[in-house]
């Protein structure tokens, strides 16, 4: 229950705001968008949009309930996914302070990721592969089986369903060594069958999208593209120093810890170093971090917990139930519901606050009400999400880059760090675009050589952010 106020959350992912536009657009329009349609940079770039669906439910959950109900939401699949990783971590067969404190762990670690957006949907159908993994490695269900059908959605909703192959590999690498290691068990060979088959069906499955054999190409083109690795801030490595990531350290102390004093499964060996691979390169890859060993930690020390009572005694059970005792309990977790209703009902009621303090609002109201001032736009990446939500489609107002980095691609993203980082040519690159206004942070370092510019003269400032429009 506590952890539940770190799921629901203020929209603050920058994206979200031309997901929602990209969501009217289709349910307007009954069709995908086949190019870029915010950009006067880019339009003729083809547009793979490979979370279409999440972008319609998205927009049409927005338009009925607006920002609260996408948090609400998006709240509750996170939440739904961390119920999967409590099921696999098998809580009847382990002492529960160690779930208890296990899960809280995993929920401080992910801080960083939690929210409104969608990758969130991946976190919850990589939650519930790595649950039928656990469960069909260990004899207890074959549902895994179902996983191309759930593979069929994944496609159509985020284009992290990339790595539902990397987990079903990791399941066949760990059963494919153990049968090398003992050829006469045939359970191994048989769950290499049935994981390489669960496979073949998965990758025929991702063509049940609009997007046919395109989609394959989408998770390449974005883990290759050199521009998004070093320019987006999710892309990069975690920085330690932030203390936001010091629970994610802990977990990797613990593990380490937990391995040295317990020895893993081969499956989780190879699952953890996968998972830890991809979160030490990239931030945003936490969540799946959380997702696949929280229930490898939980099981490691319940382990070395078991082993270290045995020889000394020690005991985690309570005296049998009484009245006194069961009231206490229900007294404590009616406080604890009152307090994360609290801290969530506080946190959506600073939505609109936060919205002004991080998004160009009052710019855009600024040039929805000049239409007239200026044709082509440089805007900071970060708010272009927002502008094409409030200001698409005015012509006028097409904006120079916004989130959706595979569709920009590298030449521009390069063009965009260059004019924002001012390097020796940023103006020639302004020249070359046309651009006559500009919207970017207030004291962005753009800004402040802009004001230094005779060229170029503050139409607009407030605390967020500031238009500058050049002089003819």
């Amino acid at each position: 229950m506590a952890i539940t106020a770190a799921f629901v959350t203020p929209v603050q992912d920058p994206d979200f705001w031309w997901h929602i536009r990209t969501g009217r657009w289709i349910v307007e329009h009954r069709a995908l968008p086949s190019h870029d349609l915010f950009t006067y940079t880019v339009p003729g770039h083809a547009w793979t949009d490979h979370e279409y669906l999440t972008e319609v439910l998205m927009w049409l959950g927005y338009s009925a309930t607006g920002t609260i109900g996408i948090a609400i939401g998006f709240g509750i699949l996170t939440f739904v996914g961390f119920l999967l990783i409590l099921a696999a971590s098998r809580p009847g067969r382990q002492p529960y302070v160690i779930v208890g404190l296990g899960l809280a762990l995993g929920a401080a670690a992910g801080g960083p990721i939690w929210g409104p957006r969608a990758q969130m949907i991946t976190f919850l159908i990589a939650c519930l592969e790595l649950y039928w993994l656990r469960g069909y490695l260990a004899g207890r269900s074959r549902a895994i089986m179902w996983f191309p059908l759930v593979m069929a959605l994944w496609a159509n909703l985020h284009g992290g369903w990339v790595i539902g192959f990397a987990f079903l590999g990791v399941a066949f690498v760990s059963e494919a060594l153990k049968w090398l290691a003992d050829r006469s068990d045939v359970e191994h060979r048989m769950r290499m069958q049935r994981l390489a088959l669960v496979g073949v069906l998965s990758v025929l499955a991702v063509l049940a999208t609009p997007h046919g054999l395109s989609l394959y190409l989408y998770p390449f083109q974005t883990q290759g593209s050199a521009a998004q690795q070093r320019l987006i801030v999710e892309w990069f490595s975690p920085d330690f120093h932030n203390s936001s990531l010091r629970p994610f350290e802990a977990m990797l102390f613990l593990l380490i810890a937990g391995f040295a004093l317990r020895r893993p499964s081969l499956y989780d060996m190879l699952l953890t170093l996968l998972v830890l691979g991809l979160a030490l390169q990239s931030v945003r890859h936490v969540a799946l971090f959380v997702a696949a060993t929280t229930p490898i930690l939980i099981s490691t020390w319940s382990e070395v917990w078991r082993g270290g009572s045995a020889r000394r005694g020690w005991r985690l059970g309570s005296s049998p139930t009484s009245r006194l005792m069961a009231g206490v309990t229900v007294l404590a977790l009616g406080l604890i519901a009152a307090l994360v209703f609290s801290r969530i009902g506080g946190s959506l009621a600073d939505e609109g606050s936060l919205t002004v303090q991080t998004y160009p609002v009052g710019a855009a109201d600024w040039l929805a009400a000049n239409p007239g001032v200026g044709t082509h736009m440089f805007n900071q990446y970060g708010f272009g999400g927002y502008l094409v939500y409030r200001l698409y489609p005015a012509e006028s107002r097409r904006v120079f880059v916004f989130g959706e980095a595979a569709l920009m691609g590298d030449e521009l993203l390069n063009s965009y760090e260059a004019v924002q980082s001012l390097h020796p040519d940023w103006q020639k690159i302004l020249d070359k675009y046309g651009v006559d206004y500009v919207v970017d942070n207030k004291d962005a370092a753009l800004s402040n050589v802009l004001r230094t510019q005779p060229a170029w003269k503050v139409a607009y400032e407030d605390k967020t952010a500031v238009i500058f429009v050049r002089q003819p």
